[in-house]
């Protein structure tokens, strides 16, 4: 019991550590700038000032900045597009590739593994020049499928990694008497493999839509207008235009 409960312990501790920052965030945003300046916990004078500057610009025509802040709004639906759809097509190509490596044993299969995790440590930097070229030769510029291509091709080894070692420890007989039942090898995937590898599948799917979300790079370098640009290369438009408080 003691041990259960100093576990129990343990996890809240490491869940209070690694959200507080997160809290404290928050906080700060509902702060006005005096009080930040001040090194404040909690805002004594709760104000949504720094929300408005962002998305309540009607009849501020003329303040630096309000022209970039109407279009947080379709940013904002951007990204969330882009994100989504990054992370669906890792948790399909992913769960697939994944499956393949971990249950259907082929020739070089340890050296594809090994490829597509070594071709995570490629800085982005490297292949910048030569992705662009290519979006522009197919005509993705400036369309959320060059950011979404750009996106998949960095989460998507991880995501096969990380499933991987989830499908190898669904056991055995689970596969085989699905098998027995009838099931292909795509069958056994959807009905036994994917159920129970839950919560990995939640997993890699949050760190795709995260990854994708704050990816700044690829973002700015194959959009161009606000019809395909996400919130991060906004928001970098309007910190220049308008400046960061507190710095």
């Amino acid at each position: 019991m003691w041990r259960r409960a100093s576990l129990y312990i343990y996890a809240l501790a490491a869940v209070i550590y690694l959200t507080l920052p997160f809290a404290w965030v928050a906080a700060v945003s509902f702060m006005p700038e005096r009080e930040v300046t001040q090194q404040r916990w909690w805002p004594e004078e709760p104000t949504i000032g720094n929300y408005s500057l962002y998305f309540d610009v009607e009849g501020r025509t003329a303040d630096v900045g309000a022209a970039i802040a109407r279009q947080f709004p379709r940013a904002i639906v951007n990204s969330l597009i882009i994100g989504t759809a990054v992370m669906l097509l890792n948790l399909t190509c992913g769960s697939l590739a994944a499956y393949a490596l971990s249950r259907l044993p082929f020739r070089g299969n340890l050296l594809l593994l090994l490829f597509y995790l070594g071709s995570r440590s490629v800085p982005g930097v490297a292949i910048m020049i030569p992705m662009y070229l290519l979006m522009r030769s197919y005509g993705l510029l400036d369309t959320h499928l060059s950011v979404i291509l750009s996106h998949t091709t960095f989460t998507l080894p991880f995501t096969i990694w990380i499933l991987k070692g989830y499908f190898q420890t669904v056991p055995l007989d689970l596969e085989r008497a699905a098998r027995v039942d009838g099931c292909t090898p795509l069958g056994a995937l959807l009905r036994v493999f994917l159920p129970v590898t839950t919560p990995g599948l939640v997993a890699v799917g949050i760190f795709a839509f995260i990854a994708s979300w704050g990816e700044f790079l690829f973002a700015l370098l194959f959009t161009t207008t606000i019809a395909s640009r996400p919130v991060t290369v906004l928001a970098s438009d309007f910190a220049q235009e308008l400046g960061v408080p507190f710095t």
